[in-house]
């Protein structure tokens, strides 16, 4: 009996120190892994700004691991080890410790891991713009969290997936996808990433022509987006609506949109966005058949391409300089331990590195020139164009003072006076309007012209054309330089010619002391204020066309109102008529 009583207290005695052998290795095995969890959130928050620290932290866990010599270990610093040439731009590198990681976390059985791994490599392989490897990558992690019920990594990695497929311009795929995302983000309450969704969606809708879709997407978008948080991402959106409305006609709300975007980009120095803005907006002026403004929008894109090409050069150079030097590191270790060959490996690697600083200066070279040929032929296209447009004018002009003279033979036959004094001032007006193209054909620039220099020439043009003696009628100019383009120097030229021809024809007696005077300056900083005096008998009180049958008149109101301005009319001392004229 007492040997029974022993027997049982030494086996439940065994059983006690098992138990608690287990508890206590539990307990150890617990503490190893939150601190090598702890180091190793440690590195990820150094890897991307201190690398010589995360260096440091990355030798602890290589140590531990070879130490405790078990797979999630491993897994863990393989990944850490991964990203840190990741960090440094060294793909190849990266992408072969990746997979080393992706089979520890297999052999762990650790499928989370699994997925953390395999949605790194999966960015690792699209930062190197190997885009369908990527994707199978990415899909394979989501299913693993799909299968993990983490809700977290599904929503990261499904994004990695949407914006892959919108880079492959699968955009079904993509479409879904960010309809989800936008689900999922707006559920979680985080509008802004809901509204980078919108922006998405919207531009697929752009390029697949579904364009009132495309716009009630960029709307949210602009709804959702924060300025102050993500001014990149708000200017996008701009662009976006601004490239959705072009694409509808809707030119005017188009390039409201854009110079908004346009505002942010360049004041921010987002060289690549402000490049497409000046490209939408060239192709907008252009559909709203504006062609000086379309070519001065064009130019500027140009100007960017090369800013644009300079900074996508230097970020290459600068990956190359990385790595190149985490090469030549490494190189250097190695050279310590290895004999005379290893020396000829770097020699080899600074030729490679050589002929690929020559290569790429070649083609930066090659690309320059390129587009000094470009710019060339769209000079020299302008250049034939203006030239072109000059002779026209000349020719016009021309024209016009032969069909003045056939007028004037018809005149000197017609007998009955109200026949032939309609056809003497249609002869004037024909005379003026070729004096108008006559002024126009020296001009190279048709959209600055000076329109104080334009006045004064056409003034004393029209006094010479109706053999007026200075001394006898008075011309007084008081002209602040003003420059216009053609579209307003023309109606703005007819309109000066019926009002002197008109004074010059009825506002004075034979005896009286005649006076014109015509005053240009600016009103405010938008308009312009043109007036047309003399001290004649002043006009008929019914002047407005519906009151009365000059033409003069009528081609005056008519003038005026095309240029958005506004008329007025003084009969004080003579006759005084006012223009207010707009700018823009």
């Amino acid at each position: 009996m007492p040997h029974t009583l022993s027997s049982m207290l030494l086996k439940k005695t065994t059983l006690f120190l098992l138990i608690f052998q287990f508890c206590v290795g539990t307990f150890v095995a617990q503490t190893l892994k939150e601190e090598f969890d702890k180091k190793n959130k440690e590195f990820f928050q150094l890897v991307w700004n201190d690398t010589k620290q995360a260096k440091t932290t990355l030798k602890w866990l290589e140590e531990f691991a070879k130490e405790k010599n078990k797979p999630e270990f491993y897994s863990k610093y393989f990944n850490a080890k991964a990203t840190l040439f990741f960090a440094n731009s060294n793909y190849t590198d990266a992408v072969t410790n990746y997979l080393k990681a992706y089979d520890y976390a297999k052999k762990s059985k650790d499928k989370w891991q699994q997925g953390i791994v395999l949605n790194n490599l999966g960015g690792c392989l699209y930062q190197s713009q190997e885009y369908k490897k990527a994707k199978e990558y990415f899909y394979i992690a989501y299913q693993l969290f799909v299968e993990i019920d983490d809700k977290d990594w599904q929503t990261n990695v499904l994004y990695n997936l949407a914006t892959i497929n919108f880079d492959l311009e699968n955009y079904t795929e993509a479409e879904k996808q960010f309809l989800l995302l936008e689900k999922t983000y707006l559920q979680d309450n985080n509008p802004s990433y809901a509204g980078y969704c919108n922006r998405v969606i919207g531009t697929i809708y752009i390029y697949t022509n579904r364009l009132d879709e495309a716009i009630k997407q960029l709307e949210l978008s602009l709804k959702r987006s924060i300025p102050e948080d993500d001014l990149d991402s708000y200017s996008l959106s701009l662009q976006k609506m601004g490239h959705a409305l072009l694409e509808t006609g809707k030119n005017q709300e188009a390039l409201s949109y854009l110079h908004k975007s346009l505002v942010i980009t360049k004041a921010n120095q987002f060289n690549k966005w402000t490049l497409i803005n000046y490209e939408l907006m060239a192709q907008t002026f252009w559909k709203s058949k504006i062609p000086d403004s379309a070519y001065f929008y064009y130019e500027k894109s140009l100007a960017y391409k090369d800013t644009v090409f300079n900074e996508t050069k230097q970020a290459e150079f600068a990956t190359l300089e990385t790595q190149f030097k985490t090469k030549l590191k490494e190189e250097k270790i190695i050279q310590q331990k290895t004999t005379i060959d290893h020396k000829n490996q770097i020699i080899y690697g600074l030729v490679f590195f050589i002929i690929i600083i020559i290569v790429l200066l070649l083609l930066f070279i090659i690309t320059r020139l390129k587009l000094l040929k470009s710019r060339r032929k769209l000079q020299k296209s302008l250049d034939e164009k203006e030239s072109l447009l000059r002779e026209i004018h000349h020719r016009v002009k021309n024209n016009l003072q032969v069909v003045s003279s056939l007028l004037n033979m018809h005149v000197r036959k017609v007998t009955d006076p109200d026949s032939k004094k309609i056809l003497e001032e249609g002869s004037d007006r024909l005379i003026a309007m070729s004096l108008i193209h006559n002024n126009l054909y020296p001009h190279a620039n048709l959209k600055n012209i000076s329109l104080d220099e334009y006045l004064f020439k056409l003034s004393h043009q029209l006094f010479d054309n109706y053999k007026l003696n200075y001394a006898t009628v008075k011309l007084n100019t008081e002209l602040e330089k003003i420059e216009v383009d053609i579209d307003k120097l023309i109606p703005i030229g007819l309109i000066v010619n019926e009002l002197i021809s008109n004074a010059m024809k009825h506002a004075f007696h034979e005896a009286s002391e005649a006076e014109i005077s015509i005053t240009l300056k600016y009103a405010n900083t938008n308009e312009i204020e043109l007036e047309v005096a003399d001290n004649g008998q002043g006009i008929a009180s019914n002047w407005h066309e519906k009151e009365t049958d000059s033409i003069g008149m009528k081609l005056i109101t008519i003038f005026s109102e095309k240029l958005k301005s506004k008329l007025s009319i003084e009969n004080t001392n003579g006759t005084k008529i006012k223009l207010i004229i707009p700018t823009l």
